[in-house]
This record gives structure tokens, C-alpha cells and sequence, in this order.
């Protein structure tokens, strides 16, 4: 029998084949891993934006919403008590430009939405919100301020909690917090009872990893304005509104035209001009690629935002809310 081994040019030959069907290989690899980045990074980017989206709406739709009550406006002595322990510090609470916090003042009207802009520097319109500290805010986005009830109307012992709550009749409200003596029948017929609550909105760098992320606060009893632990939803770059205005001699509830946060008059929303809301999100992953440029320019409301060439991949979301308490809402400039 006569074994004969490979030859050179055998062996370069598989060789050459060997190198051919590794390389094609690894292209595939890269191919399909690229692929499922940008496939995760989408995922990601929807997932982020859908959160952010569906809790803005949702208490932008109810903004101004204070159960059967139907008096206006919201302010104590006209309709509206407040419970002796109904109060919040202003070290613990978030006031707005008019030095308004969160519960119903007694001179002026309370604002169930406002929103102002933090500017390039980093700073707000008459310093409101202080709350929010300086390093925990991005330029150029708004923060949301909404006063709203919760829910349904809840029973007896069910509102105990670490809240304020509101009793409410169509002529009356009455504000008590948790533990305090709940407004009875007997003074109150057919009253029912609320969470009331102010949440404000906000953008923020990421402590520890610097990537934007949607912030909230929420309003307690015991602490006033309290910052929730943990982003609301990571990755919110930019947050934008446009506001719709009435700008019928008497208004109409029709939309005359959109104008930006900063360009919203403060006689605009007194007069409950404001009917509706434009959001703008844009959300950004949350790793660079190296794969990747983003080069693109987004038009986030009245602002434009550049990708800049870096590798963060973007998705702008846009959604429009009609307000549902204009009524209520007005007085806020008063």
C-alpha cells in the first residue's frame, strides 16, 4: 500500500479555504451582533420613551381635577378649607415663579399645571423650583408642575396614609393630612374623599453614569416635596412642551396656535387660555457604540438637538393631550 502525504501546494490550498471559510464566518458574526445591537438599542429606546410618554400623559390629562368639587378657583376661602395640619415649609416644598407651593394658597389661585424651562445656565424663571438642585438639572428642558386628585374615591380608612387628602362636595372642599380627623357626613353630606397630589417632572443626569433620565417628585405629608428613588424612566435626553392657545376674544376651547413654554403668558394661563399640550421626548440609548454616528439633528418642540457624530442612537416621540380641566386650570397667573 503506498501512503502518500499532502503536498505544499495541497496544503496551501486548504489552507487559503480554511482562511475563506473563517473569515466568512466572522463576518457573519460581526454582521448578526451588529444587528442585534441596533436591534436591542431600538428596543431599548421604545421601552424608555413608552414609560416616560404614558406617565406625563396621564397626569397631564388629569391635571386640575379635584373630584366633584365645582367651584372655582381652587383657593382657600373661596370653597376651600385647610385642616390646621395642612401645611408644608417652604424648605420642604417646591414653589413655582408666584412663590406658590403645593397645597392651596390663600392669596391667588392654585396652579394646577405650570411649566417652566431650565435655561442654558441652568436656571429657571424667578428661581422657582429650587427644590430641583442645580447640578441635578439639564439645560434646555422643561420641568412639568401638576396638581391633580388620585384615582378613585377612597374610603374612611383608606385615607390615613402619609398624604394629603381633599373632601370634597360640588359647593366644598376641605384638606386634612393623614391621622388627622376626617371631615364627617354629618358636615360634609355626600362628601368624598381624594389623594391630592402635586408631582413635578424634571430631567437629570444619572449620578453615578451621567446618562439623562426622567425625574419625579411627589408631594407627602410628614416631608413635603419628596424626590422618588430611581429614574422614572432612563435615557430621557430632552423633554419639550408646546402649549395650544385659545386665542378667541372669548375663549372657545379651540386651538389657535402653539407656542412654546417660555412664550406662554402668564395672563394666557389666567385666563385658562392653555387647552392643550404638544410633549416632545427624545430618548437616547444608553451606551455609545463604536459601530455607530449619529449625525442626525432632532426637533424636539422649539429646540433643535444634534446627534453630533457621537455614537448614541436617538428616538424622538411626540404625542399631543388635550386638557381636560381648562376651567380649573386657569387662575394660575392671577
Amino acid at each position: 500500500m503506498n501512503a502518500r502525504g499532502f503536498t505544499l501546494v495541497e496544503w496551501l490550498i486548504a489552507m487559503l479555504i480554511g482562511v475563506f471559510l473563517v473569515g466568512g464566518g466572522l463576518s457573519i458574526f460581526v454582521a448578526s451582533r451588529a444587528t442585534t445591537e441596533d436591534a436591542f438599542d431600538q428596543s431599548e429606546l421604545q421601552e424608555n420613551g413608552r414609560i416616560a410618554m404614558r406617565m406625563l400623559t396621564q397626569d397631564l390629562k388629569w391635571a386640575g381635577f379635584w373630584g366633584d368639587y365645582t367651584g372655582s378657583p381652587m383657593a382657600t376661602g373661596q370653597g376651600v378649607t385647610l385642616s390646621t395640619g395642612s401645611t408644608v415649609a417652604s424648605s420642604d416644598d417646591c414653589l413655582d415663579n408666584l412663590g406658590r407651593g403645593s397645597l392651596p394658597p390663600n392669596v391667588g389661585t392654585n396652579r394646577a399645571l405650570w411649566v417652566t424651562r431650565i435655561d442654558n445656565n441652568k436656571l429657571t424663571t424667578a428661581s422657582a423650583f429650587a427644590c430641583i438642585p442645580v447640578a441635578s438639572r439639564i439645560a434646555n428642558t422643561d420641568v412639568i408642575s401638576i396638581k391633580r386628585l388620585m384615582g378613585r374615591p377612597l374610603t374612611d380608612a383608606n385615607a390615613a396614609g402619609n398624604r394629603f387628602y381633599l373632601a370634597t362636595t360640588t359647593q366644598a372642599a376641605q384638606m386634612f393630612k393623614g391621622g388627622e380627623t376626617i371631615p364627617t357626613v354629618g358636615t360634609m353630606p355626600a362628601r368624598q374623599l381624594w389623594e391630592y397630589q402635586h408631582v413635578i417632572y424634571y430631567l437629570s443626569p444619572n449620578a453615578t453614569t451621567n446618562s439623562p433620565e426622567l425625574r419625579k417628585r411627589y408631594l407627602t405629608a410628614n416631608a413635603g416635596s419628596v424626590l422618588i428613588g430611581g429614574a422614572m424612566a432612563e435615557g430621557i435626553e430632552r423633554l419639550n412642551v408646546l402649549f395650544g392657545v385659545d386665542d378667541s376674544q372669548v375663549p372657545d376651547g379651540s386651538i389657535d396656535r402653539y407656542v412654546a413654554t417660555t412664550n406662554v403668558t402668564e395672563q394666557e394661563w389666567s385666563e385658562g387660555r392653555v387647552v392643550a399640550a404638544r410633549v416632545f421626548v427624545l430618548v437616547r440609548s444608553l451606551q455609545a457604540s463604536l459601530r455607530y454616528a449619529n449625525n442626525n439633528t432632532y426637533q424636539v418642540g422649539d429646540i433643535s438637538v444634534s446627534g453630533n457624530g457621537d455614537g448614541f442612537r436617538r428616538l424622538l416621540l411626540e404625542t399631543s393631550v388635550s386638557l381636560r380641566n381648562p376651567a380649573v386650570i386657569s387662575g394660575g397667573g392671577s
